[in-house]
Order: C-alpha cells, then structure tokens, then sequence
C-alpha cells in the first residue's frame, strides 16, 4: 500500500475510533457532558445502601454513561481495578435469568448456592453479594424491556434487602422512560434506596465538546459553522452528533484536508438523509397520493418545535415552525388533522401523545426521527432559505483552533 494510502486510511480508522454512532461510548476520554448525572451516579453508588437507576429518552447516552462507571470510580480506589460488570435484559427475562446473567459477570457459580431448577430468592442474593471482594457495581441495562411482573416484583424486594444491609456492592438499572414508575412500578418502597439519575438530551455546550474533543482527538480541525450545525442537527441526541461528525470528517479525510468546512456537514446530512434506517419510517408517516398534503411539512415544523427535557411539544408550538415554513401564519386547527394523523397505525405511530384534551403534548416515538425529519425537509426544500440561515448560520471563520486544544486538552483539565 502507497505511504498516502495508509495516511488516508490511519486518519479514517482515527475517525472511527473516536466518533461511535453505532455504539455506546465505552470510555472516560471519548465521553463528554453529563457531569451533573455523573456526581448524582457516582455519590450514590459509594453512598451505604444507595443503589441507582439511570432512565431517559432512548438515545440520549444511558448506557455510555453507565459503560464509563468503572473508571469513575477508581478515583475512589486506592489502585486500578474494573469496578463494573453490565449485562442487558430480554424480553421474556425473569428473575433467575436475569441473576443467571450476572453472576456469569461476576464469575460466580451459582450452582453452589442453589440448583438450576430453583429461583433465588432476594434474602439469598443478598447473602451471596455480600460475599463479593472487592465490593462490584452491577449494570441491569434495557431494564424496561423485562416484563414479568413477579421478577419486577422481586427485584424490587432484593434492592431493599442489599440496601438494608448495606452491602457494598451497587445496583444500577439503566431503562428507556419517562419516569422511575416506568421501570419499578408500584414498588414505591424501594424509591429511598434509589438515587433517580435522569439522563435528558445533551445541551448545545455538550454536544459541542463532542464533536471538537472529537475531532481533536483525530488531529482535524472543524470550522466553527460546522460545528453549529452539527449540534443543531443533533437535537441533542449523541448518535446524531456522532453520525454527522463522522461522515463529515470522511468528507476531508477522503479530499486530503486538515479542515471540515459546513459544505462537509451540509452534504454528509444529505447523504444520512438517504441512507438511515430512519428513512422507511419516515416515508410511511408521510407519503400521500395527494401532492397538496402537508405531512412532510407538519412533521418538520414538529421536530423544530420548542421541546422540553423529555422531548415533549405542545401543539401551540409548532405554529411559529409552521407558519415560517409555509410562509403564511399557521394556527393549530390548520394542521390539529396530521398532528393526530401520526398517532395512528396510517402514519406510523411517527408520534405519541400525554396529557388531557387541551392540554395535550406530543413526542416522537422514536427521538431519532426527529433530528432526521429536518434533515428531510431541507433534502426536500421545505425550509425556506432565510429560515435556514436563522436556524443553523454562524460566523464562517474557522475557530482559533489552540483555544479549542486547551478546551479539550487532558493535560489541560488536569491542571484546572
């Protein structure tokens, strides 16, 4: 292979190494954010008969977070160890399958506590984790998709049992939900031994430090309006942040440049618009024999809505994305027929919805379709241009790019 083969394919291979849209994030370096749920996560796990449960949005980082728990916490170990084992629920997971999995973690034969054929009981487990040296901290990932109500149940019990005998090793649940009732149930005993970590969608200053700790990382500079629209188009969400950053950075690998320039990001959100796994769903909640129909423009101006920290929109607020995207003012009756449209199985179920009559808010059923329903509208060339500019334009200059080491730099944390 010619040296500038291998060049081009060293600075791909740094790019893939760096920005994982495929995969949760698997160590401290390439994690950025979250330092808020990262105290709440770490206090309880060393806190006596404090457990925690991680839950969220799908794709907001629950599990990259709870991957990197190991080396949180060898700041509080004398000396280096793996702190952590993660396993992930099924359906069709009980009680014993799930403990099954874990002690295959942890190296225990469960065999020698009880036969195969019998569920361990929470007073048991307790016993047996009690025994564990040094103390572990247990991931229970996808705990929402565990659906027998009697390992639920059970769990919860064991929870209590660890945390009234405080034994040290931890239990972390990680699920996709809107709130700790969700994923425990009525099991409202347990909620005094469980730290609740709500992990929202990255704000704009993490997702920023994403992609430039990224992209510093790789040895690429990034224009500053790049950077923009990558974290406008991310609507918060790392998969996105890392997708876009990523073909972005192909773009410049593959042209032999140290820079990415907006005209990167801009066709790589192209090039994601036609290939993600995102595309059939969205063609479903908006095709129609009819040209007039306003589904595409109503799911943009819904994704462009001003959300809460769960993703949640009310109907109110998609009129100013509305009427700047049609160009005439848009008031909800206009649209009230597709926005109720894509609850149903005809759209899709592109979107759910909370609350009482009135007072009513939405959310996309699936957090990735939102940041892809725009990057849609603007393939298709529904945004008009001015919108465009207001929503992801900056200042073109190229940032000073050793102020941004020093924001990233290791070395330079350290000495802060």
């Amino acid at each position: 292979m010619r040296p500038e083969a291998e060049t081009k394919l060293a600075r791909r291979m740094a790019l893939n190494k760096v920005f994982t849209p495929s995969a949760p994030v698997s160590s401290r370096s390439a994690f950025s954010g979250r330092i808020d749920q990262i105290m709440q996560i770490t206090s309880a796990v060393v806190q006596p008969g404090r457990h925690a449960i991680l839950y969220g949005e799908r794709g907001v980082g629950k599990t990259s977070l709870a991957n990197i728990l190991s080396e949180l916490l060898v700041l509080t170990e004398n000396t280096y160890r793996n702190c952590a084992v993660r396993v992930n629920c099924s359906v069709g997971d009980n009680f014993r399958s799930i403990w099954t999995k874990i002690f295959l973690e942890l190296d225990i034969d469960c065999t020698s506590y009880f036969p195969d054929y019998e569920t361990p009981n929470p007073d048991q487990l307790r016993r047996i984790l009690s025994l564990v040296e040094p103390y572990m901290v247990v991931v229970v990932d996808e705990y929402d998709r565990v659906d027998d109500d009697e390992a639920l149940s059970m769990m919860a019990d064991t929870i209590k049992a660890l945390s009234d005998h405080a034994v040290p090793t931890k239990l972390v649940f990680v699920g996709v939900a809107d709130s700790i009732e969700n994923l425990i149930g009525e099991h409202e005993s347990v909620r005094r031994c469980l730290e609740e970590v709500q992990v929202p969608r990255m704000k704009a200053e993490e997702m920023r430090e994403l992609v430039t700790r990224g992209f510093f990382e790789a040895d690429i500079q990034i224009e500053k309006s790049a950077v923009e629209r990558i974290v406008r188009l991310s609507e918060g969400l790392p998969p996105y942040g890392h997708l876009l950053s990523l073909r972005a950075g192909e773009r410049a690998v593959n042209d032999d440049r140290e820079s990415v320039f907006l005209r990167d990001v801009i066709e790589s959100a192209e090039a994601v618009m036609k290939s993600h796994s995102a595309a059939a769903s969205y063609h479903h909640a908006v095709e129609s024999s009819r040209p007039e129909n306003l589904y595409a423009q109503v799911l943009a101006a819904c994704a462009l809505a001003e959300k809460d920290e769960l993703g949640y929109f009310a109907a109110k607020a998609v009129e100013e994305p509305m009427s700047r995207i049609m160009g005439s003012n848009f008031k909800t009756p206009s649209f009230s027929r597709q926005l109720s449209s894509f609850l149903g199985e005809t759209r899709g179920y592109v979107l759910e919805r909370r609350g009482e009559m009135k007072r009513y808010r939405y959310r996309f059923r699936d957090p990735l379709m939102q940041p892809f329903a725009i990057l849609a509208a603007i393939a298709r060339e529904l945004i008009p241009d001015e919108y465009q500019r207001e929503l992801f334009d900056v200042g073109d200059e190229v940032d000073v790019w050793g102020e941004v080491m020093m924001q990233v730099s290791p070395d330079n944390a350290a000495e802060e």
